[in-house]
């Protein structure tokens, strides 16, 4: 009788852990990831699968480079990235079944926030009002109508800091006049309320000194398009992709017939690209003859974008305006005939009465 219950328990610990496993193997894992940091995405599949990978269902952001390794029974899919950026969290799939799903979560590297003046890199840059991070010297992002912070620890030695943007002096760049601040004897470069033209390549630097720490300063774009856009079939079709963050980044263009949420987004093909009024690489999409394929949702991305953007366009029928035309045209027929047929048949009456009249006399 133990030995029976025993081997009843063993089974239902087996049943168990598979189901466990089986859970784990379908639910969604979670990546964590500082900024800078290198990431590394992976997923399981069958031997007869192949990868298929896309982020929150669309295509790819930049700087990702897909790897294949084959095992025993699956195959191992991989999405590696030398350095994680902000545009590159998401949540990932690799199969069209989406039976396995990764999201990808991009922090602040928490070293770096906290790392005292003379510690760790010789300059950092704080952006207060983007992402809240505190990065090395090198490529910063900072959102429009932020501030921004730039300490320039090369000058923790002592003496007067010479600040330059795109190599003019500072306080040389009238644009900037009034909106920036210099603080704790010059180390530290406040601009306060961050517009589009303050991206630049800026350094500071001592009097006398060749060597330089420098930034180059970029705005995080921003795309807009029309929630809903309208075109007559047949008829020219224009989309812009309208941007803010400077400066202007080159336009992906991506389409999807599904109306649901997470459907699957494809490179356009068929479709003119051209730089918009604004200036932007590819900004502005044009379908030369719309048709009722053409009908979907449209998304504009771009590197480093704070989200993609997204309009939903309807094709009408190019006939769409003459049925009510046709429609009004057979009620004033129907009318007319109606109004015929009434006075024809009211004056007949009329006419036997005066015949009636003519034969009494």
């Amino acid at each position: 009788m133990m030995v029976r219950t025993a081997v009843y328990l063993s089974l239902a610990f087996l049943f168990l852990a598979n189901a466990v496993s089986s859970e784990a193997t379908t639910g969604e894992a979670v990546v964590r990831v500082a900024i800078g940091a290198p990431l590394t995405v992976e997923c399981g599949l069958r031997a007869e699968q192949r990868a298929e990978w896309r982020r929150d269902g669309g295509p790819l952001p930049p700087g990702l480079r897909a790897e294949e390794e084959d095992g025993e029974a699956r195959l191992r899919a991989r999405l590696r990235a030398s350095a994680a950026r902000p545009h590159h969290a998401g949540l990932y799939t690799c199969s069209p079944e989406r039976d396995q799903r990764v999201r990808v979560l991009v922090h602040a590297n928490p070293a770096a926030t906290h790392a005292a003046p003379d510690e760790a890199a010789p300059s950092v840059v704080e952006v207060s009002g983007g992402d809240g991070s505190i990065r090395d010297s090198g490529d910063v992002l900072f959102d429009v109508r932020s501030n921004i912070t730039l300490r320039c620890d090369a000058a923790a030695g002592g003496g007067a800091v010479a600040w330059q943007k795109n190599g003019t002096a500072l306080e040389e760049v009238w644009e900037m006049k009034d909106r920036y601040t210099l603080e704790h004897g010059g180390i530290e470069l406040h601009v306060k309320r961050a517009a589009e033209d303050d991206y630049g390549n800026y350094s500071c630097s001592l009097p006398g000194q060749s060597a330089a720490t420098t930034w180059v300063v970029r705005a995080r774009p921003h795309l807009k398009l029309p929630a809903n856009s309208n075109v007559v079939e047949g008829q020219k079709l224009k989309l812009t992709c309208k941007v803010l963050g400077k400066p202007y980044p080159r336009i992906v263009w991506s389409y999807s017939n599904s109306t649901e949420d997470g459907a699957r987004f494809e490179p356009v093909t068929g479709v003119n690209l051209s730089e918009s009024e604004q200036g932007v690489v590819d900004g502005t999409l044009v379908l030369p003859d719309a048709t009722r394929s053409h009908a979907g949702r449209y998304r504009c991305e771009a590197l480093d974008a704070f989200a993609p953007a997204e309009t939903l366009l309807r094709v009408k029928d190019k006939y769409a305006a003459l049925w009510p035309f046709l429609g009004i045209c057979a009620e004033v027929f129907v009318l007319c005939a109606i109004i015929l047929v009434y006075e024809k048949r009211r004056t007949k009456p009329d006419l036997d009465d005066s015949d009636t009249d003519n034969h009494d006399q």
